[in-house]
Formats: C-alpha cells, structure tokens, sequence
C-alpha cells in the first residue's frame, strides 16, 4: 500500500501553520468545493447499508431467510485444509450475501465522496505530469463532440472510480470468524484507483488487455444481449453472457467511457460493471463460491455475473435492497440521483461467498 500512501497527501488536510484548509492553488479550492461529501464517517458507514440483504445465509444447503442465490452454489459438504496443522478435514459449507466492496463513480478526477474531498490537490495533480500521473487524470461528465456523418453530434460522459474495502465486512467475522482461511475482513482500505490506469481512459489500449472484444462488436452479439436484458431483471444474469451487461449496455471496452448521457444511474451502473470486468481479468476480484471456490477464492478472467448484486449507497441509497448486475433501473434505480449535485456515486458490491467450515 506504500503507492496508495503517495498517493494520498489529502488524507491529513493539517495545515503547516496558521490553521485552516491547505490549498496551494485555486485549482485545489475548486477540486475541494465540487467534490460531494457522502457524510459516509457520519454515520452513513451503516445507515445507508441494506442490512436484509446479509439473507439467506446457507448453512449445508438449508437457507435461513429469504432472498435471491446463484444458480451454481457448491454441494453442502466439502473438504479442505484443516485448522490441525492442514490436515484434510471434512465440512460444512456455509454460504451469505458479504458487503465486500465499496465503488465510487466519479466525474472529477481524485474525487471521493467516501473521505469528503479529493484525494489528491489538483496543484500535486498537475505538478507530476511529467512522471505521468498528471497526463492520466482525465474530467468526467457530460461531453459533446463530432459523430461526424448524418448524426452530427453524440453525447458522452466519463467515470473513474475508486475501489474500496467495505469495513463492515468485518462483521462477518462473528459468524465466520477464523474458521474461513479465506476470509479478508479489514478496515476500510483503498484497493484500486483509476486514475492511474492508463487502459481506463483510452479505448484502444483497453483493446490490448480485452482483445476478444473484436468477437462482439457486431450487431448479432448486441442483439444477444436482449435475452440477458430481461433475465437480470426478471430472474437473474446469464454468467455465460459475458459480453452483455443487460439493460445497462454493452460490457466491452472496460473503460468508464459510455456513450450517452440520458440516465446517470444506468451509466454509474455500466461503469460498475466495467470496473468489476476489469478487475476480474487483473485477478483482483476472484470467484468466491462453487465447489471451486470453497477453500480458497478461484481465478476466473470472465466477470462472474451471479457473484454480484449491487446496492446504490449514495447519493439516494437503497435501504431495502439490491438488484443483480444488468437489472432495469426501472424497477430499482430512477430517481436515486440528484441533478448536477448527486451525479457522483457509491455503489456497495454484495458478493455471494461460500466457506467451508471445517470439523477439525
């Protein structure tokens, strides 16, 4: 984390003298007065969370409360390394909802919602241009430009996002607890930042870490998507439908430009998606149920799309639940931004994990 720590001078805003906010520029006073403030250390950390969304938890293949489960969950017994010295043990798997991540979609480079200011001073910003930082920090937002052709113009809006640890996985742990060697509760912590991501702002050097977008880009795979548009939001996504994000769009490129700018919550949505895609094939976010994934999370480069049902947490949250990747925003979304000053997000990600609780 010592790149995260670089990156991150505005976490202590303490000021060398005098007192009062540290800015060096008035570019940094502007970064810090558009970026929103969650309120999330004031207690929106676990007033905004869906705390029915925890059910069912699955104990040896019996559900305790009601609620939505993928379709390939892991037989009830298992056998993994045990708590003596790794000894093979017989188990029982256990499987729940965990709110794992935190995703914040961003129109302003550095901006978190989740600390109340930006992460980094536009001042800092621009002085590493020539390191290469400053050179990938791109505006987000709504843009206009060229189509070139009959339609003369085409709207567009840009996201980074920042991936970040949820702590209140960590209350997990009560019922996990050490039993689960795969288990990852942690404080609050900052994973992934666009930002310096180079394939996130550019769609043809995107092209080189996803070259099999070539396959759908034609209008027989988009087509596809139409069936799983109406399963994501009448049943559950076809995993097997990777190049498809429902009703959101298309998945590929996996990068935070969408073209169009109608619904921030159906953009914020298709960037999330992106951002798992990409993190899936970086190895970052892993499989973490199935008979594969018991003892330890599985590798898969292909976003499994069953894992995950996402909860808006800001600016409106959903309180009362969640809804699988690519689901309509009709039936979940509309009315959860406020204009111009609610277009910045967080979006909670609920992974479905299965752990096998071994008898010795």
């Amino acid at each position: 984390m010592l790149v995260i720590a670089l990156l991150l001078p505005n976490l202590s805003r303490a000021q060398a003298a005098g007192g009062g906010t540290a800015t060096s520029s008035g570019g940094a006073s502007l970064s810090a007065a558009t970026c929103p403030d969650a309120n999330f250390f004031g207690g929106a950390m676990f007033s905004n969370l869906c705390w029915s969304c925890f059910f069912p938890v699955v104990i040896e293949g019996f559900p305790i409360g009601d609620g939505p489960l993928p379709s390939d969950t892991a037989f009830p017994e298992c056998i993994c390394p045990g708590k003596l010295f790794n000894i093979p043990s017989l188990g029982t798997v256990v499987g729940l909802w965990e709110p794992a991540h935190l995703f914040e979609i961003v129109r302003q480079p550095w901006c978190s919602p989740i600390m109340g200011e930006p992460l980094m001073d536009s001042s800092i910003d621009s002085a590493t241009s020539n390191t290469g930082f400053g050179g990938l920090s791109r505006w987000g937002g709504y843009n206009s430009h060229d189509a070139g052709g009959d339609n003369q113009s085409q709207d567009s809006t840009f996201y980074n996002f920042h991936w970040w640890i949820y702590p209140a996985n960590i209350l997990v742990d009560a019922l996990i607890g050490a039993d689960a060697k795969k288990h990852e509760g942690q404080d609050l912590d900052i994973a992934y930042i666009s930002e310096i991501d180079p394939t996130w702002i550019n769609d043809e050097m995107a092209f080189y870490t996803q070259p099999e977008a070539k396959l759908f880009s034609n209008p027989i795979a988009i087509a596809a998507c139409a069936a799983d548009a109406v399963a994501s939001t009448v049943a559950k996504p076809l995993t097997f439908m990777y190049w498809c994000a429902g009703t959101w769009g298309h998945a590929y490129p996996f990068t935070g430009n969408v073209n169009n700018n109608d619904d921030p919550e159906r953009n914020a949505s298709l960037v999330t998606f992106r951002a798992l895609a990409a993190l899936s094939r970086r190895t970052l976010a892993r499989k973490t149920y199935g008979d594969d994934s018991t003892c330890a999370d599985s590798i898969n480069p292909m976003i499994q799309k069953q894992e995950y049902r996402l909860q808006t947490f800001y600016p409106v949250p959903e309180k009362s639940g969640n809804h699988w990747l690519g689901a309509s925003v009709f039936d979940w979304g509309e009315w959860r931004n406020i204009p111009f000053r609610g277009e910045d997000f967080i979006i909670a990600e609920w992974r479905y994990t299965e752990y096998c609780m071994t008898y010795w």
